[in-house]
């Protein structure tokens, strides 16, 4: 109570010296009047100048000189490179195969090139990424798996039959390949691509030729060189040279072409998978050895060419046959079993889709698999 009483009189005592000097400052004091000072008489206005000539414009400053932009690359010239991919400005004699056997090494990449670029040819002046390594070499994606049709043609004439197609049905059946973004590789290229080796097209496909008729050389192949496409024609060599078999300097120009792949198709085109009766199993071997290496060593002496591939007579295969096959080197062997080859397919019992005189471009069609939907995760 005391120190209540203590408190509240130093807080009167301080408000009573504070106040008065609060009140002095907020009461305005009045200001001194100065005396008024004396009039005198104005001056008259100072006379004006006499005008003066305008002065003379400054010179201007020299423009300063535009430094020189650089130069736009050449066409054909590299503008980037690593280990994964080149971008060169596309030059006026650039295609798509000229750039591939550039860069790649292989003008039958060129539709790397055109899948990866979204295009169908080359512009000159246009900037080309070309990927240098293959993304995807078995084709698999997230909703299915790619799969690769090799079609099988025998004879071609005038008048279609089970086995015969008309040159018109063939130019058709081509033009349709052409017009609808199918790509056609040769057999060794779907080699590679069972080993993981080589991507192939989204729309590949493989065209094949059996036994060796002349009309292979009279109508099939003046059409596919029209298009650019390469086929395997497979040979067995007991018919050659006969009234309705090619010739050697036949089958020699078609190998030299770039357009056809000569291979092996037997020798007497005998049903392998079958012994014939009162063989045993050492004659059946023996008779299956010579079936499979005796064309391999013929077409390999008379045309010069590398042997990768063999198909077997009507399509028929055993166990025996396809160790036979397999001892003598061949990558892949073919059937005439309908359907595509996905990258896991068996190489020595690839599949292959039977072209027939009487399909027509609707049935054509439905022999291209090129993709079997399944869900994969």
């Amino acid at each position: 109570m005391r120190l209540r009483k203590t408190l509240s009189r130093k807080a009167g005592a301080l408000a009573a010296v504070l106040l008065p000097l609060v009140l002095a400052c907020a009461i305005p004091h009045p200001r001194p009047v100065s005396p008024p000072a004396p009039t005198t008489a104005a001056k008259p206005p100072a006379p004006a100048p006499p005008a003066s000539k305008p002065a003379a414009k400054a010179p201007k400053p020299p423009k300063p000189k535009r430094v020189s932009e650089r130069a736009p690359p050449k066409l054909g010239t590299v503008l980037a490179k690593d280990r994964e991919y080149v971008v060169v400005l596309a030059g006026p004699d650039d295609t798509l195969r000229s750039l591939a056997a550039r860069h790649l090494g292989d003008a039958s990449r060129g539709w790397l090139i055109a899948d990866f670029n979204s295009i169908d040819r080359v512009a000159p002046g246009q900037e080309i990424v070309i990927p240098l390594t293959f993304e995807n070499p078995t084709g698999v994606g997230v909703d299915g798996y790619q799969t690769v049709p090799i079609l099988c043609y025998h004879r071609f004439g005038d008048k279609p039959a089970k086995m015969v197609v008309t040159p018109k049905a063939f130019a058709d059946q081509m033009d349709f390949l052409a017009q609808n973004g199918y790509r056609v590789v040769p057999m060794v290229d779907i080699a590679d691509f069972l080993q993981g080796k080589r991507a192939l097209p989204q729309r590949a496909v493989a065209i094949t030729m059996d036994d060796g008729y002349k009309s292979a050389y009279s109508v099939a192949y003046p059409i596919l060189k029209q298009h650019g496409f390469q086929a395997t024609l497979y040979v067995y060599t007991d018919f050659v040279g006969t009234s309705e078999g090619l010739t050697w300097a036949q089958l020699s120009e078609l190998a030299t072409s770039g357009v056809i792949d000569v291979q092996p198709h037997s020798k007497s085109h005998a049903n392998l998978a079958q012994a014939l009766p009162g063989e045993d199993l050492d004659a059946y071997r023996q008779r299956i050895t010579d079936e499979v290496e005796v064309p391999r060593r013929l077409l390999a002496e008379h045309l010069k060419i590398p042997i990768h591939t063999f198909a077997f007579p009507y399509g028929n295969a055993n166990d025996l046959v396809v160790e036979v096959v397999q001892k003598e080197d061949y990558r892949i062997a073919a059937t005439v079993l309908r359907g595509g080859n996905p990258f896991f397919a068996y190489p020595y019992l690839l599949r292959r889709t039977m072209i027939f005189g009487e399909d027509d471009l609707d049935a054509f069609r439905g022999k291209l698999e090129v993709f079997r939907s399944q869900r994969l995760r």
